[in-house]
């Protein structure tokens, strides 16, 4: 009984090891599970002719970026925000010298909230794709950031900056008008 009873737990380990390999080896020639989110974004363009030509220049705005696209207060200027909306940061990258987009550049908004400093990356919306009833022509110049304010999010100011980097390792900095009233602002 016990030589059957070890042949027995010896053929079923060899049975287990060779199903967990196959599925281990199985699994392998999968594509990857597909992004979630907005995905990676795309790789930036082949440097433009001309550039670097001056400096590297950001400036930007605010905007609600309520759902769906087609809401009343979609894209509609504002500072002022109530818990679970979102804001939607738009900035533009100049070449300097050129006076036209850099589109190399690579921007991130920082945002401080309740002492803690909320980096949100922005894309770059020159890709195309976009929707004639939303837009007039493409926006080759904009690039775009969202961050849903949390519903623990303290009423008040929130003080942000943009920055930048383009393939040529110039850098710029975005800070709003010093103005109480033009800063981001969490309301009730």
């Amino acid at each position: 009984m016990t030589t059957l009873l070890k042949t027995v737990s010896m053929l079923s380990l060899v049975a287990l090891v060779t199903m967990a390999a196959g599925f281990t080896a199985a699994g392998q020639d999968q594509p990857p599970a597909p992004a979630r989110g907005r995905g990676a974004p795309p790789p930036p363009p082949p440097p433009q002719a001309g550039h670097p030509s001056g400096k590297l220049v950001i400036w930007g705005d605010l905007a609600s970026f309520d759902q769906p696209a087609t809401a009343p207060t979609h894209c509609i200027l504002t500072n002022r925000f109530k818990r679970g909306q979102r804001v939607g940061i738009r900035m533009t990258a100049i070449d300097g010298g050129s006076g036209e987009t850099e589109n190399t550049a690579v921007l991130t908004a920082h945002l401080m909230v309740g002492g803690q400093t909320v980096d949100v990356p922005m894309r770059w919306r020159g890709v195309g794709g976009f929707p004639a009833s939303e837009y007039s022509r493409q926006p080759s110049e904009m690039w775009t950031g969202v961050w849903v304010v949390p519903a623990d999010a303290p009423i008040g100011t929130i003080n942000y900056t943009v920055t930048a980097v383009d393939r040529f390792n110039r850098t710029a900095s975005f800070s709003p008008f010093i103005n109480a009233a033009s800063q981001l602002t969490i309301v009730e």
